[in-house]
């Protein structure tokens, strides 16, 4: 309550009485910004499983109308066979050999003909997971150059589809066996340590049971500790910009790395995938969206088709999978 003195003026508020309010206000304030940044990071993380759901109707719908095939390598992108490929002006042309979100997306989220424009679109803005806002550092040594003017303007794709299940058998016939993903060479072997049925090929009708493997997911390659190369060349083998092996698979250049073989991810691996308060995005082959924490990232049956064999590998979380089935 204010008082009027002799001369008929209020008086103020008192420096203690100052105090008392600014730290009323600072204690509130201190209270309030932690749920206001859980509120974002929810808000983010529903975001980007929105993201993750989309691909994966655009994933069923492509399907639909290509005979169960999915868009990858040996299908989409197989007409890129080397890096003099002559590119053309459809919003659904694949910007690299391994890129899926074109050949299924473009067309709906109305990408640029033009391919540096399409790449820049995915990686910036129709593809972008908001709790994403790290750029590429570096282009790939004697690559080409990227289709942007600078890496400032390029963020580092958000998003990769499991490799595994773009990979066919080495004995597929027609195949040119030099141009054959491969997900895991075990100390250079040019076998893959995870084998294949004979009979598999990249279709959404031969992955085994839909609703347990992962289509895609939070991260992208190709990740150097605190370093994310952005690789120009059309053809790849490994995942280019757009595919990686997987949590559960210990492979150089994907983001999921563990603090020694442990399921405590490194401060690189939560910048690049754990994004989401230490979690990942994915979306499975049957559609649906969920957010898995390290421990359930790292199983092994879910980044390779069913009936695969485990012949020789280092997995992660100290899991040693080899002469077991993919179930």
């Amino acid at each position: 309550m204010k008082t009027i003195n002799k001369h008929g003026s209020k008086q103020g508020f008192t420096l203690i009485e100052l105090l008392v309010v600014i730290s009323i206000i600072a204690l509130l304030v201190g209270i309030l910004l932690p749920a206001l940044g859980a509120a974002r990071r929810s808000a983010q993380s529903a975001v980007c499983l929105g993201n993750m759901r989309s691909a994966g109707q655009a994933l069923a719908t492509y399907a639909a109308n290509s005979s169960d095939w999915m868009p990858g390598p040996n299908t989409s992108g197989a007409k890129i066979a080397n890096d003099s490929y002559v590119w053309g002006t459809n919003s659904n042309e694949p910007t690299q050999n391994m890129d899926w979100v074109s050949p299924s997306m473009g067309d709906s989220l109305g990408l640029p003909g033009n391919v540096g424009e399409r790449i820049t679109s995915i990686f910036n803005n129709d593809m972008y997971c908001p709790s994403n806002d790290l750029n590429y550092t570096q282009p790939t040594p004697g690559g080409p150059a990227l289709p942007s003017d600078s890496f400032d303007s390029l963020r580092v794709n958000s998003y990769g589809a499991i490799l595994g299940f773009q990979w066919m058998p080495f004995f597929a016939t027609g195949i040119d066996q030099s141009k054959i993903p491969h997900v895991v060479k075990p100390d250079g072997n040019a076998k893959n340590a995870v084998l294949h049925p004979s009979n598999y090929r990249p279709r959404v009708d031969m992955v085994g049971s839909a609703s347990i493997k992962v289509y895609a997911m939070d991260g992208t390659r190709y990740v150097q500790g605190d370093n994310i190369t952005y690789n120009g060349f059309p053809w790849q083998d490994e995942g280019g910009n757009y595919m990686t092996s997987g949590p559960a698979v210990a492979n150089g250049g994907d983001p999921y790395q563990y603090e020694s073989n442990s399921v405590t991810p490194t401060s690189s691996s939560l910048k690049y995938a754990y994004r989401h308060n230490g979690a990942v995005n994915s979306v499975f082959f049957d559609g649906h969206g969920a957010t898995m924490q390290p421990a359930e990232a790292v199983d092994l049956d879910l980044y390779f088709p069913t009936g695969s064999e485990v012949r020789s590998a280092a997995f992660t979380a100290d899991k040693d999978y080899t002469g077991t089935t993919i179930r």
